[in-house]
């Protein structure tokens, strides 16, 4: 194993030639190497280095200290540096003594072997490496364990100041949504619109998957009970990361720390325990648990498989990682690559939309059995052949372009926070013409997202 780090070595020998033979040994592999002829010279020059000693080699038989009371010394000031007595006499007492006083990790005798010495410095330095790191991923781990509970032990809380938020802003818009007050899946929506509102990032994605869990349900004929249940579960399915790092949010890094994915493993549970706060949607709140659960077993919160899974969860898990792929781009480049490869076609072939649909289809294909419910692909892509692509029809405009039959596809805000109007409102021409006069005293964002107007 390669050293990570540069080294600060000190020997201590009060014999000179002894001193110059460990220097020149130790230089030519580029270690930083402080010398001392006494044991009271080597307590001042450690006291005195600003950088972490990692190793000191220490003679034994030195006038006034010897090197095992000199290494215990030694210990105060760098207690992680390894220690190693230099002896020339067979003397088991002294050994016994510098390891039981000293904390020596090794001992060698005079004449020592070049290279055997040599190989000695580097295990030991590859060990305090080891120590350092472990150390280091310790206290690394204890942080991120507390941020961790810390989140945990205040969820509750917080999902309960953003609810009241969204209730005390509601208030102020009565005339504006009687019908979301009225109506429990508009309610729903609110809960989707505090996703979009605190994780700008997943704008639109939840409602997109929404949206075709809705026509994949229906097309499987299944109760439109059942088919709420699902378009609710797949609305709120990533509500669980609510107050996550945006890191985790994005989901654009495979290379998260252990305590990261742990923490990102636990939204599907923590958006459980939100739906909670809604009234009889506990069927809801299991499908959400369930949405990351894999066919083969091996997903989570559960590891549940095949059809222990909630249908709707499997229908969900599908349509989002359709979605992820194709509007998110999440993993876009490696899976377009795959797709082509395996298909033997450039890209020039294809759209950059259509190719990654394509790709999209193809992981799914390839999953199917392991992530997916392979029935559930069928599904999908017999609803795809009938239906065609799930449609994006998304439109970033300014407020001078708003048209009567738009509809809002994130919740409207002014520039200073102002709450304005809720996701998913038809704009009418009395609206445009509030949110003018608004605009002129409290700005609204430059970009509005909406879909096209409805004919």
């Amino acid at each position: 194993m390669l050293l990570k780090y540069k080294h600060t070595i000190m020997a201590v020998d009060d014999e000179a030639s002894i001193l110059k033979a460990i220097q020149r040994l130790l230089r030519k592999e580029n270690y930083q190497v402080l010398t001392a002829s006494s044991a009271m010279e080597g307590i001042e020059l450690l006291k005195k280095e600003k950088k972490p000693v990692s190793l000191i080699i220490s003679d034994q038989r030195m006038p006034v200290m010897n090197g095992s009371q000199f290494l215990k010394k030694s210990k105060e000031i760098f207690p992680d540096a390894i220690r190693f007595l230099l002896t020339g006499y067979s003397d088991l007492n002294a050994i016994i003594a510098a390891v039981n006083e000293g904390g020596v990790h090794r001992y060698l005798t005079k004449p020592w072997n070049d290279e055997d010495l040599m190989l000695q410095v580097r295990q030991s330095l590859q060990q305090y490496e080891l120590v350092l790191e472990n150390r280091s991923l310790l206290l690394l781990t204890k942080k991120q364990n507390q941020e961790l509970n810390q989140f945990n032990k205040h969820l509750e809380t917080k999902v309960q100041e953003r609810s009241q938020e969204i209730v005390e802003k509601n208030k102020q818009l009565t005339h504006m949504n009687k019908e979301l007050e009225a109506s429990l899946f508009k309610t729903v929506r609110a809960f989707a619109a505090l996703i979009e509102m605190q994780v700008p990032e997943l704008a639109g994605h939840g409602r997109r998957v929404s949206q075709m869990v809705r026509q994949i349900a229906q097309f499987s004929d299944l109760p439109e009970n059942e088919v709420t249940h699902i378009e609710i579960a797949a609305l709120l399915h990533d509500i669980g990361k609510l107050g996550l790092p945006l890191k985790l949010i994005e989901g654009k890094d495979n290379n998260g720390t252990p305590a990261e994915k742990s923490l990102l493993q636990k939204h599907p549970e923590d958006g459980q325990n939100i739906v909670r706060f809604i009234k009889n949607l506990d069927h809801v709140g299991l499908l959400i648990r369930s949405h990351h659960e894999r066919f083969d077993g091996q997903g989570y919160p559960d590891g549940l498989r095949e059809e222990t899974i909630p249908l709707g969860s499997r229908i969900i898990a599908v349509a989002d990682a359709y979605d992820k792929i194709v509007n998110l781009k999440i993993n876009a480049k490696a899976l377009t690559d795959d797709y082509l490869k395996n298909h033997k076609v450039t890209r020039d072939h294809l759209a950059d939309g259509e190719l990654l649909q394509q790709a999209a289809l193809y992981h799914l294909k390839q999953f199917g059995f392991t992530r997916y419910d392979p029935d559930v692909v069928k599904m999908f892509l017999e609803y795809i052949k009938q239906k065609g692509m799930p449609a994006r029809s998304e439109k970033e405009i300014t407020i001078d372009e708003l048209e009567p039959g738009m509809v809002l596809i994130q919740s409207l805000y002014s520039l200073k926070g102002r709450f304005l109007l809720p996701h998913n409102t038809v704009l009418t021409e009395e609206y445009i013409q509030k949110l003018n006069i608004m605009h002129q005293n409290d700005p609204i964002a430059e970009v509005i997202y909406v879909l096209e107007k409805q004919r």
